[in-house]
């Protein structure tokens, strides 16, 4: 039986790769992979027909969120209070999550920590079919300190050996990447802006990876534990706040410098810093003035995301640009589902071009995550992962949220209008 092909005409098509966007263009997917793009009037006679009509759309790859926390609630409350419900009820809160952020153009999402063999469970129930999600990579439980952050998921691991053993122990149950802890968080009675593990514990986590093909990626608040990850060869940190012992983020020319000439990939989850939170005051405060307290809390995340947004700047004109990429942490918190616009938005206004914020979202993350063999461009040969929305991303990033259709694998997972034939 011949493979099912999908053929799609798009007013432009953004492949991923930088160049500019190919007007009129056809993308053929022949079942799960990019059979052939080019331009409508090149398309191949035996692709020319029943092609899908998408012509005032804009075409590109599915995007990659680099951190997610699939079953957790993003529901406002504490970790504490979210880790006092169920695996079961988690469970039923990733199946909602996972809808979610497929829906909003999310093919390919990096999930770095959760409860037991949830983070498996998850991927296996998409891998199978019963729930419709983005496509998995999974670190299962995050390595962390006796009582380090997120210890409630069970993997909590003291000195080099158990550190190896642990990440012996969540490759084989299925990990396809390693999450470590290396500061503290979040969570109660662990500490953001101090280091939890030394450089010879970080770098027994990452040989041990290492050696069963896999990458790590550390959880750094504080610059201590992002020097020390720099300094293990760790292949990403999470968050880089350079938070220093006083609690006072602040930009290090010395670290960063570091970090750049190690070739360290990282995913600053900027949403993750208030956004929702302002978009939420902002939206009251134009019905009616806000209660002091909330006036406070608008200009204390105001003034957060400033100070992160400067911190990626300084990053950017250090020539860092391709090795910062798009990320949530969605789940903790209030931090959303299907929001992926919010971090691209902010990356532009941090200085990325709309263009750079894409590659974050696309080709950028893929080589960091270690699947650039299979998504992150519209190649052939590669999944036929696409986002098609209405209006131009690469001239305004806004239009990023305004999703018409979403491909996964060569399969139409949602459409909001329909196209024609």
């Amino acid at each position: 039986m011949s493979e099912a092909t999908t053929s799609l005409r798009v007013g432009r098509l953004v492949d991923g790769l930088g160049g500019a966007p190919i007007t009129d263009a056809v993308i053929v997917v022949q079942g799960d992979r990019v059979a052939w793009i080019g331009e409508y009037a090149a398309v191949p006679p035996e692709w020319s027909t029943s092609i899908l009509d998408y012509s005032s759309s804009t075409a590109l790859p599915g995007l990659i969120d680099a951190h997610v926390h699939m079953s957790l609630f993003a529901d406002g409350r504490t970790y504490e209070e979210m880790a006092g419900d169920s695996d079961g009820v988690m469970a039923l809160a990733a199946a909602r999550n996972v809808r979610t952020h497929l829906t909003s153009g999310v093919t390919t999402a990096r999930d770095n920590g959760a409860r037991n063999r949830l983070g498996f469970d998850i991927k296996l129930a998409i891998d199978r079919g019963y729930l419709d999600g983005p496509r998995m990579l999974v670190a299962g439980r995050p390595i962390t300190a006796p009582g380090g952050h997120f210890f409630w998921c069970g993997e909590e691991a003291d000195g080099e050996e158990a550190i190896r053993e642990s990440v012996r122990r969540l490759v084989a149950e299925g990990a396809d990447h390693i999450k470590i802890m290396a500061s503290g968080g979040g969570t109660v009675g662990t500490d953001p802006t101090r280091a939890s593990y030394t450089v010879s514990d970080l770098a027994a986590a990452k040989a041990t990876a290492q050696e069963l093909g896999r990458l790590v990626t550390a959880h750094c608040r504080a610059r201590e534990a992002m020097d020390r990850a720099v300094e293990a060869r760790l292949d990403c940190i999470e968050h880089g706040e350079f938070l220093d012992e006083d609690g006072v983020p602040r930009f290090n020319q010395d670290s960063a410098e570091r970090m750049v000439e190690a070739g360290t990939y990282l995913s600053p989850t900027l949403a993750a810093y208030g956004w929702d939170t302002i978009l939420r005051l902002r939206a009251s405060r134009d019905v009616e003035p806000l209660a002091s307290g909330d006036a406070a809390a608008l200009q204390d995340a105001e003034d957060v995301i400033k100070g992160r947004l400067e911190c990626v700047n300084s990053l950017l004109e250090l020539g860092m640009g391709d090795h910062i990429i798009a990320s949530t942490d969605a789940g903790c918190f209030d931090y959303s589902f299907g929001h992926m616009d919010y971090n691209l938005e902010l990356l532009v206004q941090a200085g990325m071009s709309p263009m750079q914020a894409i590659m974050s979202a696309t080709r950028f993350s893929a080589t960091a995550c270690g699947v650039d063999t299979h998504v992150g461009t519209l190649e052939p040969g590669k999944y036929g992962d696409m986002l098609l929305v209405d209006g131009d991303p690469t001239l305004d990033i806004c239009a990023i949220s305004n999703v018409r259709a979403v491909f996964k694998a060569g399969a139409l997972v949602h459409d909001s209008g329909g196209p024609t034939r």
